[in-house]
């Protein structure tokens, strides 16, 4: 991703890094991405409001960003990225102008990527 950047992004203080993916549900409205803690026993659910695209691809599908960009884990956000640069490009320009990120979740088992406006809601829920 030569042309993006990213950074940090900062959901919960002390967040595991043991999180799988453990659901989706794509609503009219929201796009809810559910992660589980393995050793703990709870669900990060984190709730987007208007996405526009996102995809989610599994971790050995993703092996040449992440070997050639070794800082790609966890959360982060960009307001400049490939992925968010190609949905303009495809939307022949008519978000320009929209307040618009690139989420990318980096979890034990896949990737996900969410082009969506802040801000973003994070829940714990007990098992």
């Amino acid at each position: 991703m030569k042309t993006s950047n990213f950074e940090s992004w900062e959901l919960i203080k002390d967040l595991p890094n043991d999180l799988y993916f453990y659901g989706l549900e794509d609503t009219s409205d929201s796009l809810i991405i559910l992660l589980k803690s393995i050793n703990e026993g709870r669900i990060l659910k984190l709730i987007f409001e208007g996405v526009l695209t996102y995809r989610v691809t599994k971790e050995a599908g993703r092996s040449k960003t992440l070997y050639e960009n070794k800082s790609l884990r966890g959360f982060q956000i960009a307001t400049k990225s490939e992925y968010l640069q190609w949905f303009k490009e495809e939307s022949s320009g008519m978000f320009e102008d929209d307040d618009l990120r690139h989420y990318y979740i980096c979890n034990t088992d896949n990737i996900l990527d969410i082009v969506s406006g802040p801000p973003v809601d994070v829940k714990w829920i007990n098992l």
